[in-house]
């Protein structure tokens, strides 16, 4: 580590001072008034190495140019940007609409030619407004396009907008989004679930082929599972998060949503592979072309497979145990399609998750939110940032509950919990994937229902706080650990059952697909053995 003294000229605008250091000494370091650091030398030298320092950080945020990823808009034109009304919104899923494929396609060359996608609202697309589903950003339109816009167009798809997400993707519940709530697509007045909640609604009802979810908890299977789609949360770091806003790093997913698994392995094909810029991509992560033709292997069917339906997901709390048995009884019916052994396995760290994922998603989240995520190497959305700190005043009341909640979680647990409590967090972490890792070795899937419960009853517009808050409760419960520890995690629909609310209305169950590390095609010959040989909705 080099020394950055004073230099002989300062800017004229150099705010560094001698009392700046001492109250940084006393008020942040604590030191006793008869340190040796709080000498008249001692400060006197460390306000020229300050002033030094500052100098260089003023010379980078004030002269060097960003460094984002180029767009080529002619190739790519961004074409009748709208905001959707009336008709063309008559769901309330859309956020935005925007006409963008490639002008230079070549017909039946892509993988994706003549799909029609729409991204969740977290992802950035240079020209069109991003919404991140709260009032708390205001005018923010992107300056670069995310890694897998890039990818979708090369390989043929036609973007046709942004889909609704919840208030800055932190809740489950299809109540938060600043543009008002989003209903399952089987039931008026149902969540759709969250936070990808208008993508499922999207795609759920057939308003576009395919979409992209985002996830740090579940929100890509979660309203997969109660809209009766299927969603692929990848392997961490397999579809690159460039470009795409995040909330923890550790958390974050991106991946496809379909109504068909085959739409969503293609899907997951044009889109997956290291973009030489997310730091998520960890060893093992191929490039682009490395990527398997994973529609063509997942036809290959399960014979042999032996699959574990992991024991500690059935009971989980508030479960209904409906849903526990029509999974179990849809997990069951592989072995008539071809797997050799479908039986319970225990793997008691498996409720660890919600635990574990309540310190990362509240201490680490906290970190993201006010800008004080370090030491990656990735694509710093700057102009997000600025758009979004400081957090403060009037901005905090334009969060939904669940964001402030957040936010006061995070800052009393930094200032006040053991400094070790994040570090212990993300060492259990690794013993609850190497639990499954364990269990992986044994079973070429594991199995759990996607939700515990039915999609609840959309809460009032004047619910309290804990209102809001036991209308979510629950809802990942079985999906958190797989953010935690990367490891692929699918929803597949496998039947309706009737609402505990009225006893009548009909909702999706969900049963979710998990593997090991880069094995979506263990997960996709799975699922699409299942949903091939079974009608989901007149299973029973």
């Amino acid at each position: 580590m080099s020394s950055t003294l004073a230099p002989s000229t300062l800017s004229p605008n150099n705010p560094i001072t001698p009392q700046a250091v001492r109250e940084i000494l006393t008020n942040n370091l604590k030191v006793p008034s008869t340190s040796a650091s709080l000498s008249e030398k001692n400060v006197e030298d460390y306000t020229s190495l300050l002033t030094g320092i500052w100098e260089i950080w003023n010379r980078i945020d004030t002269e060097e140019e960003d460094y984002v990823p180029p767009v080529n808009e002619d190739r790519y034109p961004r074409k009748n940007i709208r905001k959707p009304e009336g008709e063309e919104n008559k769901y309330n899923a859309w956020a935005w609409k925007v006409d963008l494929e490639d002008a230079q396609k070549k017909s039946g060359k892509g993988l994706l030619e003549g799909k029609t996608i729409c991204l969740k609202d977290t992802v950035a697309v240079k020209g069109v407004p991003c919404l991140v589903g709260t009032e708390a950003i205001e005018n923010w339109t992107p300056n670069t396009d995310a890694t897998i816009v890039t990818r979708i167009l090369e390989a043929g798809g036609k973007i046709t907008g942004k889909a609704v997400c919840e208030n800055l993707s932190l809740w489950g519940v299809s109540c938060s989004a600043n543009t008002g709530p989003v209903s399952n697509i089987h039931a008026a007045g149902f969540s759709a679930g969250g936070s990808s909640s208008g993508t499922g609604v999207l795609v759920g009802r057939g308003e576009v082929d395919l979409g992209i979810g985002g996830c740090q908890g579940g929100s890509i299977r979660i309203p997969s599972s109660v809209n009766g789609i299927v969603g692929m949360k990848p392997t961490h770091g397999l579809v690159p998060y460039t470009g795409v806003v995040g909330m923890e790093p550790i958390l974050d997913h991106v991946g496809p949503m379909t109504r068909t698994v085959l739409d969503n392995a293609l899907f997951l094909q044009a889109i997956a592979g290291y973009d030489g810029i997310d730091d998520r991509s960890t060893a093992g992560c191929p490039s682009p072309s490395q990527i398997p033709n994973y529609p063509e292997l997942a036809q290959q069917g399960i014979k042999g497979f032996k699959i574990g339906v992991i024991t500690e997901s059935l009971n989980r709390p508030l479960a209904d145990k409906r849903v526990s048995e029509l999974v179990v009884k849809a997990a069951e019916k592989l072995k008539e399609l071809g797997a050799e052994v479908v039986e319970e396995v225990s793997i008691p760290e498996h409720t660890l998750g919600p635990d574990l994922w309540a310190v990362i998603g509240r201490l680490g989240a906290t970190k993201s939110i006010l800008g004080e995520s370090n030491g990656r190497r990735c694509l710093a959305m700057n102009d997000l940032t600025e758009k979004l700190l400081p957090i403060k005043g009037e901005k905090v009341d334009k969060l939904f509950c669940s964001g402030t909640n957040t936010l006061i979680n995070g800052i009393w647990g930094w200032e006040n919990m053991p400094p070790t409590l994040m570090g212990k967090t993300i060492n259990l972490i690794r013993k609850m994937r190497d639990a499954y890792n364990t269990a992986l070795g044994k079973y070429d899937v594991l199995i759990t229902p996607t939700l515990p419960m039915l999609a609840t009853k959309l809460p009032s517009p004047d619910a309290s706080i804990r209102e809001l808050m036991e209308n979510a409760a629950g809802v990942s419960l079985n999906t958190s650990a797989f953010n935690l520890t990367g490891l692929p995690a699918l929803s597949l629909p496998v039947g309706f059952l009737p609402s505990l609310v009225d006893g009548t209305t009909q909702l999706p169950v969900g049963m979710q697909i998990i593997s090991k590390n880069y094995g979506e095609v263990e997960i996709y010959k799975a699922a699409y053995a299942w949903e091939s040989g079974i009608d989901w909705k007149s299973f029973a």
